[in-house]
């Protein structure tokens, strides 16, 4: 079994395979901000998505959407991140996935609230 990285690496990992998908577009490099959403802000399709998964994957030895993380409630670059830290977080790191889910739910209900 690969030994994982440590936490701490997972956003450098996450940032390059990103960049690395955008600069197959366009030859302009950005400066990629937790908040971005990956899709309406960076531009990229669930194709893109899966791509960048599997890459991951192929780095990272896991793949956190096998096991506690829903892969559609991934909408920036941080819900990314935190997927990821969460698979690998040491069990005294209470509730990752949970975080996850409550960020999701506040995308929710703020999308309720703006309709009505």
């Amino acid at each position: 079994m690969p030994k994982l990285p440590a936490t701490d690496q997972i956003e450098a990992i996450i940032h390059d395979k990103i960049h690395t998908l955008l600069r197959e577009r366009s030859d302009e490099l950005r400066t990629l901000h937790g908040s971005d959403n990956l899709n309406s802000a960076l531009g990229l399709s669930s194709l893109d998505l899966a791509t960048l998964v599997a890459q991951l994957e192929a780095e990272l030895g896991f793949d956190p959407f096998t096991k506690s993380v829903a892969i559609t409630s991934i909408r920036t670059v941080d819900d990314l991140v935190r997927a990821y830290r969460s698979a690998v977080a040491p069990p005294t790191v209470p509730n990752a996935a949970d975080q996850l889910r409550a960020a999701a739910l506040q995308r929710a209900n703020a999308r309720r609230a703006r309709r009505n």
